[in-house]
């Protein structure tokens, strides 16, 4: 394209338009490309400024503008359409038309074209809808929207694939009117571009789309309408509001964990609205507590309030460890009682609250001696009692004294139970999946510390040998006696006694206590008397005291120490007169104890008994018996010396006599030390030849035994060799038999050979009968019948010559010898009779 500022004309391209304006008639015309503008001189180039919906002169190129393309899912906003609802076409010059200012309508993509003169158009992209997302609509013109309620792009919701059928756009709403809102869900729909007559809201950020609350389980939400109804939501589920809804938030968050509860702890809810559940109906204004026993999972709902304590949503039980207790005031009667340990209390705040006693500097002072820590706390509590609301006056409540910690800077935890409460999360961006959190103030695993001292009930631990009497205001009275951990209930209180102090006890010292000593009690004091000889003596000594009897009747006597050291010191007054001072120093220790506890009868003393208060002397210390005047004093020593001295000369001589004797009989133990040791090495020494003997002895019947056993391994081992030769004699004659039966057989087999050679030999001499009468002449002679017993005997028959064989050598060199060879030649023998020969 060339410079538009190389010459006037001006060429505009397809998509392009320009404002030409005539300055004589303030006529405004419209180019539009493609085509090129030859402007006059009465002619100027225009633009339309959106935000001061004036037509401002600029310079020609600057003229040019785009035209409104709206790519396909995209639609146009045009405001202020022609009367006509046409367009410039493209490629020409055209007046300006008639328009209906102040109009809009939605134009849907794919789609191009120019705007008339004061035309305003937005392009918007089509909304696409996710399942928890929403559209809010509004009627800006009713009739438009009933006429093009229908005409609206509306792709439902795909569920698996599967497109979820929806009449959203079928009708148009009956309450159609200018200015309704409507919900357009991301459930039913999922792609939506809105008619000519409706038009999207966007949010505070400028956002079509609107995001719905994702709720998972355990969380839920709270909507308001533009009424000021709630409502109650919970997961897991996605929330769509209503046109008029929103949600409300709290620190920029829209949903809320459910609170969790577990058994030790509760909510404090307030009905706000009649409602019924179950078979229990609920009135507005009535109080009910919730703990985990009924509901572990709290949801809010419409008719509830929560009451808040302090800051506090949640209440939580009491840790009561076993030896202590908690006061609990009913907040409708004022009546008051203790719930001992262990356990964890619960208090419902409907009707209950826990409140701590207020204990009197006199009732500090008695109960807990020497403690200033009591003293400081209950001093606290009392400027507290004093402010507390006027329902409840003089009971101190846990809510009075935390408040009181934190006004004071003592925020810390100071609970029966240092340990954090349940929380449940309200920041959802750091939650993955489903948390419950809980706040604790340590890493390693959750710890109880118990920390009551002074939270409780008023807590008396009565100690061994001890006894204290509790009284309440309706006058009954009762005997605790120790070891024992007493927890008082709220109108109890102890009865305190008065105790005599210093030597000799007077009441201008007194010692305010509770604790009554029963057993061993101990109680020393002074006393001065005078003896029949006037000499005035000042007695020290204590007392063993135990009280029997009926417990109640024990605090009878309000300060026991003065009554029995005034009565004590009557009986040694009157007592000690009958007594000179010799005999009282003699014998002071048995001359008390018979005034005091009364004489010895059967090695035992009956004691001093006073039925007033069951108190009972059982023994007497002498601690000093001194005599005042100091003459006396000085001369009673003096003799006492003399005593003294001649007791230790005395006692010098004994001692000298006992170490005589003692020498005397270590001098005999040394002996007799000496001799046993002797005697041992003696005993000793036998027994070392007898252990040589009797180890000779055992040498000597191991060898016997060696022998024995020797013995008896020749005489097994001969017994075997004859086993084995009398086998090998049965082998031999089974061996033997066996041949013999073998050799029998044999000279059988012979026999029959010969027998068979025999008749052999008569098939050959009848052969040969012609020569059979030389033979037998031959057989006449003497040596040759010899020869022929010879031959014919077994061994040659066994040796295996055959009956040819025997007769060759019988005829041999007689007259027979050519017979023989006749016979040969003219008759053979049988192959059978030579195999059987051979």
């Amino acid at each position: 394209m060339e410079d538009r500022n190389s010459k006037r004309d001006l060429v505009l391209a397809p998509g392009e338009y320009a404002y030409m304006q005539d300055v004589t008639k303030g006529v405004i015309k419209t180019y539009t490309g493609p085509t090129v503008i030859n402007p006059t001189a009465q002619e100027r180039a225009v633009s339309f400024n959106e935000a001061s919906k004036r037509f401002e002169p600029c310079q020609i190129e600057q003229a040019v503008q785009r035209c409104a393309i709206a790519p396909e899912g995209y639609y146009i906003i045009l405001k202020n359409p022609a009367v006509k609802g046409d367009f410039p076409p493209f490629g020409g010059v055209f007046p300006s038309p008639d328009l209906d200012v102040g109009k809009k309508i939605n134009l849907t993509g794919p789609c191009m074209f120019s705007l008339w003169p004061g035309q305003i158009f937005k392009l918007v992209q089509g909304h696409h809808l996710r399942s928890n997302q929403y559209l809010l609509v509004r009627v800006y013109n009713e009739d438009e929207a009933r006429r093009n309620w229908t005409k609206a792009i509306v792709k439902p919701a795909t569920t698996d694939g599967q497109a979820e059928t929806t009449d959203i756009m079928s009708d148009a709403p009956r309450d159609l009117n200018v200015g309704s809102l409507f919900i357009i869900k991301g459930t039913d729909v999922s792609f939506y571009i809105p008619p000519t007559g409706v038009g999207v809201v966007p949010d505070e950020h400028g956002q079509y789309v609107r995001d719905a609350l994702t709720l998972e389980r355990l969380e839920y939400c709270i909507l308001v309408d533009q009424n000021g109804k709630k409502r109650f939501e919970r997961g897991p589920q996605v929330v769509f509001p209503e046109p008029t809804e929103s949600f409300i938030t709290r620190d920029s968050q829209r949903k809320y964990r459910a609170l969790e509860l577990n058994e030790i702890q509760g909510l404090h809810i307030k009905v706000i609205a009649p409602y019924t559940e179950g078979e229990r109906q609920y009135k507005e204004g009535n109080e009910i507590f919730i703990t985990g026993k009924e509901t572990a999972i709290y949801f809010p709902r419409e008719e509830h309030s929560l009451v808040r304590y302090d800051g506090r949503d949640k209440h939580f039980a009491v840790a009561i460890p076993s030896g202590e207790a908690r006061y609990v005031m009913n907040r409708k009667t004022g009546a008051i009682h203790m719930v001992p340990g262990p356990a964890m209390l619960l208090p419902n705040p409907v009707d209950e609250v826990i409140v701590r006693r207020v204990l009197s500097e006199k009732e500090c002072s008695t109960w807990y001696p020497s403690s200033k820590e009591a003293l400081a706390y209950n001093r606290s509590l009392y400027q507290l009692a004093s402010v507390t609301p006027t329902t409840r006056s003089g009971a101190v409540s846990e809510g009075d004294v935390q408040r009181s910690r934190r006004r004071a800077g003592k925020n810390a935890p100071q609970a029966s139970v240092a340990m954090e409460a349940s929380a449940v999360s309200r920041d959802t961006n750091t939650m993955a999946g489903d948390i419950v959190e809980r706040g604790s103030t340590f890493t390693q695993p959750r710890t109880l510390i118990f920390n009551t001292k002074f939270e409780g009930v008023p807590n008396v631990n009565v100690w061994v040998g001890y006894a204290i009497m509790i009284v309440n205001k309706q006058g009954q009275r009762r005997v605790e006696q120790g070891p024992k951990n007493i927890l008082l209930e709220y109108d109890e209180t102890l009865q305190a006694i008065s105790l005599s102090r210093g030597r000799p006890k007077s009441t201008s010292q007194c010692l305010e206590t509770v604790y009554l000593r029963v057993l061993n009690n101990q109680i020393s004091d002074r006393c001065t008397v005078d003896t029949s000889d006037y000499v005035r003596v000042r007695l020290e000594y204590a007392l063993r005291v135990n009280f029997v009897g009926e417990p109640n009747r024990w605090f009878e006597v309000e300060n026991y120490v003065q009554f029995l050291c005034d009565h004590v010191r009557a009986i040694l007054k009157g007592a000690i007169k009958h007594y000179n001072i010799e005999t009282l120093l003699a014998g002071a220790f048995e001359i008390l104890h018979d005034i005091v506890l009364g004489p010895l009868a059967d090695g035992k003393r009956t004691g001093m008994t006073f039925a007033e208060n069951g108190m009972q002397v059982t023994d007497i210390e002498v601690l000093e018996v001194a005599i005042e005047d100091k003459a006396t004093s000085n001369l009673l020593d003096k003799a006492q010396q003399e005593v003294v001295e001649n007791n230790v000369a005395l006692a010098r001589a004994n001692r000298e006599l006992e170490v005589t004797r003692q020498r005397e009989a270590i001098a005999r133990q040394m002996l007799t030390a000496k001799a046993e040791t002797s005697q041992h090495q003696n005993q000793l020494a036998i027994n070392v030849v007898q252990e040589q003997l009797e180890l000779q002895l055992a040498k000597i019947r191991s060898e016997i035994n060696t022998h024995t056993e020797t013995e008896q391994a020749h005489k097994a081992k001969q017994q075997m060799l004859d086993v084995e030769h009398q086998a090998k004699i049965e082998r031999d004659k089974q061996s033997a038999d066996l041949q013999h039966t073998i050799a029998s057989r044999k000279q059988e087999l012979q026999l029959e050979t010969l027998k068979a050679e025999v008749a052999s030999a008569v098939q050959r001499f009848e052969a040969a009968q012609s020569g059979f009468s030389e033979a037998l002449l031959a057989l006449n002679n003497h040596e040759t019948l010899i020869k022929i017993a010879e031959a014919m005997s077994v061994q040659n028959f066994v040796g295996g010559r055959s009956l040819t064989d025997v007769l060759d050598k019988i005829f041999t060199d007689t007259p027979l010898q050519s017979l023989l060879e006749t016979v040969k030649n003219k008759a053979s023998l049988p192959n059978s009779i030579t195999k059987s020969s051979s």
